[in-house]
């Protein structure tokens, strides 16, 4: 099976993420326009509880995977491979199974009591959804291990196509009859698409890639080896999964605090729940940019997986440093883009100008948001998951009481509840760059960040002046000028400056060559 560099799965993974977030974007204008801000919270709501259910179905058990395979492959210890993969596919089926019949027997109490009324019908489509959710994580966790991003990538863009295929005109067609069969749309096309993503990954598996697995000597499945295999996953699974319901314990209880905070200055469920949407409007355009970081998250896990396993310490650091300069090169277009054209994109995309607002205010704060996801990621490569937990109670914690405090007692309403978040993602990226900092050496090239500081304020120029320009023409157009002109400088000027070096762009896949030797003939400033 083809193995792939750490950029090279980054970028495969990244390409195949904007190509989705394009596709799903389709699906969030129809959402925020024929369901409105009620609609569109009311999809918010039920999301932190489906994510807490799924991380109780699968028991982090993808990412556990991803990196046993890994370690495994790089020992050469196939037969290992083979029994983590099975254990993995037969846990997370009882598991998901159980957990669904669960859920649908409390849903009625769940929103009668958490949630709006109107939530019931959405939940129960979300519910059934997680089976195959699990599975086709696990799959995607195992083509992790193996550093073979490409059928995860492939799975990811069929699975959205075939999304927004269905879900669009479902919820053209059911909407008129309220908008909680408006939201049930949107958790039924989300289903199908996510069972096509799974069929095509099991018939690239069945049909291509186990064969590497199959032709080689064939081992008794002795007790002692099961054993070893399910301590292994364990040992990353266990204390990720407690990460993970940590924070999505804390995520869930969000809607419920948001409501008791509302309540508390006397603004009603229904116009709490339109608030909530907009937040939810402006926090799925400011997390848009994350697509490309959740890919380096993606491929850091095995990539320091296998350097650990190899006691390979300069290449653990490598990686840690080519972590978080991606991440900045990353962040800092995303900040000026967002103050200064973040309104006219959420006014144009949704009609809504409380997310913009809201957009904008958040948009400082985006370097400390996307950073803490990949460097979380190079903790469970380490083994060090448990620190991840620590790090997510105590922001948890200071989320909860920073959305109380600011939307309930200081007045703030729905900008509290984005306060809240910047702080809680603010202290969350410091705790982990603390706590990495005593297990990996961190050298940050100073000279490459002020570098992509230049490239960065070059880019800002056009947008403004476009901004400028187009005051009087439609949002949409300034937006997607902006985008195009903004993006093209920024890019020139990074590969220009050689904030990406030649070496590590002759590796990028399919434009990596052509551009390298593009810009090998230019007087580059160094």
């Amino acid at each position: 099976m083809a193995k792939q560099s750490f950029l090279q799965g980054a970028v495969i993974l990244a390409g195949a993420g904007a190509t989705t977030k394009i596709m799903g974007m389709m699906i969030q204008v129809v959402v925020a326009r024929k369901l409105g801000a009620q609609g569109f919270g009311l999809f918010q709501t039920i999301h932190p509880i489906f994510f807490m259910l799924l991380t109780i179905s699968t028991l982090a058990l993808p990412a556990a995977l991803s990196k046993v395979i890994a370690e495994n492959l790089a020992l050469g210890n196939i037969a290992a491979v083979k029994r983590a993969l099975w254990i993995a596919h037969i846990t997370v089926i009882l598991l998901s199974v159980s957990v669904c019949l669960t859920a649908i027997a409390l849903a009625p109490a769940i929103s009668a009591r958490w949630l709006d009324p109107l939530g019931f019908l959405p939940l129960i489509g979300a519910i059934l959804r997680i089976p195959v959710v699990c599975l086709s994580a696990i799959m995607s966790g195992y083509y992790m291990g193996t550093q073979n991003q490409g059928p995860p990538a492939a799975a990811w863009i069929l699975e959205t196509a075939v999304r927004t295929t269905v879900t669009i005109p479902l919820v053209v067609l059911l909407n008129p009859h309220g908008i909680e069969y408006g939201a049930l749309a949107i958790m039924i096309g989300a289903g199908i698409g996510e069972c096509a993503g799974y069929a095509y990954m099991l018939w690239r598996f069945f049909g291509r890639d186990r064969h590497f697995m199959t032709n080689t000597p064939a081992e008794l499945p002795r007790a002692r080896h099961i054993k070893k295999t399910i301590h292994d996953l364990v040992e990353v699974a266990l204390p990720t999964t407690l990460t993970n319901l940590c924070g999505i314990v804390a995520y869930a209880s969000e809607p419920v605090m948001i409501y008791i905070a509302f309540a508390h200055v006397g603004i009603a469920r229904a116009q709490a729940t339109a608030l909530y949407g907009s937040f939810g409007m402006a926090a799925e355009l400011l997390f848009l940019p994350t697509v490309l970081s959740s890919s380096i998250s993606s491929a850091v896990i095995p990539a320091v997986s296998e350097a650990a396993a190899m006691h390979d310490t300069r290449l653990v650091s490598y990686r840690l440093n080519q972590v978080i300069q991606a991440t900045f090169m990353i962040a800092l277009p995303a900040t000026v883009f967002f103050i200064l054209s973040g309104y006219d994109l959420a006014h144009s995309l949704y009609k809504n100008h409380l997310a913009g607002a809201l957009l904008v205010y958040l948009a400082p704060t985006v370097v400390f948001i996307y950073i803490f996801e990949p460097l979380s990621a190079i903790l469970q490569g380490l083994n060090k998951a448990a620190l991840s937990t620590v790090v997510t109670l105590l922001t948890s914690g200071i989320r909860m009481g920073c959305i109380y405090y600011f939307v309930g007692q200081a007045g703030q309403g729905i900008f509290g509840v984005a306060t809240s978040i910047a702080i809680s993602g603010i202290v969350a990226t410091f705790l982990s760059l603390y706590f990495l900092r005593d297990l990996v050496s961190m050298s940050m090239n100073f000279t490459r960040l002020a570098k992509m500081v230049i490239a960065t304020g070059l880019a800002a120029i056009p947008i403004h002046q476009i901004q400028t320009t187009f005051a009087a023409t439609s949002p949409l157009l300034q937006v997607t000028f902006s985008l195009v002109i903004g993006g093209l400088v920024y890019l020139f000027c990074i590969l220009y400056m050689r904030v990406v070096p030649l070496g590590t762009l002759q590796e990028i896949p399919f434009v990596g060559p052509m551009m390298t030797k593009l810009f090998g003939h230019m007087p580059f400033i160094s």
